[in-house]
């Protein structure tokens, strides 16, 4: 996985810049070891809760700061009608606010099988009225087969929480085959979201190629095999021959489009 630096300066004045209530982000940032909820208002109407004592507020610098999911977003602006949006490893859901907001029509599917990130998943969905209805949240998990597994919380970094961690609380969770829900939704998946911490080593292994035709473009995070069965270059040699071309991200993922 890449990874990205970040200038504090820079950073300090985006706060200042784009948060209404930016003194409640520089807590959240200087103050990680106390823990609690903070509400982050943007100026430009977007609402996001964080938990102080986590990794948070690192997924916020990424996704609405630090240009994550960049050349996803620009590609779903682009799309006419009403894309479908999967996204995978929902986390607080930072991605489905962002997608819904980049797009006024589109329709996000949002799977998150941890109930404490589902929780406030949901919580930052109530605190978008304007984008709210679009975004579809399901506690789940999505992988290679349907089935119920163990799920650990990594609880300073929430994120990384997965299904093959060993320690932390554990939640029983269901598991959904990737085939089985793209097959499930109401029309194609115009873009995909894949941060599944591994799992999308087991997804890759178990699913059949006319799934993917109906994927038109991903962004990934891809994360090192649990199993150690398949390569990062294998898995994007397979992916390739789904017939999708890799770009890099600027910030710490990959994007596939047709």
């Amino acid at each position: 996985m890449q990874t990205y630096g970040s200038n504090k300066l820079k950073t300090a004045c985006d706060i200042v810049r784009r948060i209404a209530n930016w003194p409640t982000a520089f807590d959240l940032r200087l103050r990680r070891t106390q823990a609690g909820l903070r509400l982050l208002s943007f100026r430009d109407g977007l609402n996001v809760v964080c938990r102080r004592d986590t990794r948070d507020w690192d997924v916020v610098h990424e996704v609405l700061f630090a240009g994550g999911y960049a050349r996803a977003f620009n590609y779903l602006k682009s799309l006419p009608g009403r894309p479908l949006v999967l996204d995978l490893g929902g986390n607080i859901g930072l991605f489905s606010l962002r997608a819904a907001a980049s797009h006024p029509a589109a329709e996000i599917y949002a799977f998150e099988p941890g109930p404490p990130n589902s929780r406030l998943f949901e919580m930052n969905r109530l605190a978008n009225a304007g984008l709210m209805n679009r975004i579809h949240l399901r506690e789940e998990a999505v992988g290679g087969q349907t089935r119920s597994a163990e799920w650990s919380f990594d609880e300073m970094n929430p994120g990384g929480s997965t299904l093959f961690g060993s320690g932390g609380p554990k939640f029983t969770v269901q598991i959904r085959a990737f085939a089985e829900v793209v097959a499930s939704l109401p029309a194609p998946v115009a873009l995909a979201k894949i941060d599944i911490e591994g799992a999308e080593f087991e997804l890759l292994a178990a699913t059949p190629p006319e799934a993917w035709q109906r994927v038109g473009a991903i962004s990934l995070e891809l994360h090192t095999d649990p199993a150690g069965k398949i390569s990062q270059e294998e898995f994007f040699k397979r992916m390739a021959g789904f017939g999708y071309q890799i770009e890099e991200e600027k910030v710490c993922s990959f994007f596939l489009h047709r």
